[in-house]
């Protein structure tokens, strides 16, 4: 019978198929809840009661007042847009998983899976590459300077996540005038591997050969903007009719 939850927490379970608590070794599972830990955050916030019967599933009793801050970061990982630390877990909880030949779950109060790890299945996806091919990269640089004809410049994107890139002396220099304080867009060449999960992953120091400077432009402003863009659309009294009959005549 299903424990009744204290009025002051939500139950979560992170469900991991293949194991039961019999068949989990210790070792392994305090692996698996250090990730989920970090995955939470609000460590403060989550706590462990139990590991339930059948499939081996870790439940944990998550205070109500930080509930909402906890499923926006689910949310925001499975959106690949939740903090690196977030991420970080994420993918070394699907690691595991994959070595364990398993795969997982965490499933909310209403026994919804709100955020799924293929874990074993991306054995059937392969690796691609490295290749080399022309990119960019936009972020603001970070670090700046070293030894050598070409010096090393870090780039910090949007999702916190650090490029290591190299430039020459001149070219770094004039991208040092924009450290920490300037979005800026790199133009270069980089080595990237495709990973099982699909994401890249660049391999080698990405080669910078130009960058230009990018505005720092709130959304309003964009909106804006798009909105001053003459276009003979905005003059008929139906726009989305129209629309409809240039598709379906």
């Amino acid at each position: 019978m299903a424990r009744k939850p204290q009025s002051d927490f939500r139950e979560y379970r992170f469900k991991i198929e293949d194991f039961t608590p019999k068949t989990l070794p210790l070792d392994r599972l305090s692996e698996y809840l250090k990730l989920l830990s970090q995955l939470f955050g609000h460590s403060e916030s989550v706590h462990l009661v139990s590991v339930e019967d059948g499939s081996a599933q870790p439940m944990f009793l998550v205070k109500n007042t930080d509930e909402i801050k906890i499923r926006e970061r689910l949310k925001a990982v499975q959106a690949k847009q939740a903090p690196e630390e977030a991420m970080r877990a994420n993918k070394q909880l699907n690691e595991l998983l994959r070595e364990d030949n398993t795969k997982a779950s965490v499933i909310d109060p209403i026994n919804r899976k709100i955020l799924k790890f293929p874990g074993k299945d991306l054995n059937k996806l392969l690796e691609y590459g490295p290749l080399t091919q022309p990119d960019t990269l936009d972020g603001i640089p970070i670090r700046v300077g070293g030894e050598g004809e070409w010096v090393p410049v870090h780039i910090e994107d949007a999702q916190r996540a650090v490029h290591i890139c190299t430039a020459k002396r001149g070219l770094a220099k004039e991208i040092a005038a924009h450290l920490f304080t300037g979005k800026i867009r790199v133009i270069g060449t980089g080595r990237w591997l495709r990973q099982r999960d699909g994401e890249w992953k660049l391999v080698e120091p990405f080669r910078i050969k130009d960058f230009d400077p990018l505005a720092d432009t709130d959304l309003k402003t964009s909106i804006e903007r798009l909105r001053a863009i003459p276009a003979k659309w905005k003059e008929l009294d139906d726009p989305i009719g129209e629309l409809v009959k240039i598709r379906h005549g």
